[in-house]
């Protein structure tokens, strides 16, 4: 049986002049009566400031969450922004190469 393994990392940012916290945590999970609990993720503040960034260049607004996950040998900082128009996105980033892979609505 394959399992499949994800770490997140969670940000929150508040207003234009944004203090980055960063807190680097673990989930357990519960197979087969037993909990198994994920490795520990980091990523260097400097990444994800800059996935941030280019999130924003691509959906100008607020940035109201950030959350990093890592799996499947990719690691995305997932964004969401308020844009002028009052709709939420969701722009994802790849940490490694600092490039928009997704866009889209959020409709929550």
């Amino acid at each position: 049986m394959m399992r499949s393994r994800t770490k997140r990392i969670v940000v929150s940012l508040s207003g234009c002049s944004a203090a980055l916290a960063l807190a680097v945590g673990s989930s357990g999970m519960r197979a087969a009566g037993k909990i198994a609990v994920e490795d520990k993720a980091a990523v260097p503040a400097e990444q994800v400031i800059a996935s941030v960034r280019t999130a924003v260049a691509a959906k100008p607004g607020d940035v109201r969450a950030v959350e990093v996950e890592a799996g499947g040998g990719k690691t995305l900082c997932e964004v969401e922004i308020r844009a002028q128009d009052g709709k939420t996105y969701e722009v994802e980033v790849d940490v490694a190469t600092n490039t928009v892979v997704e866009i889209e609505e959020d409709n929550d």
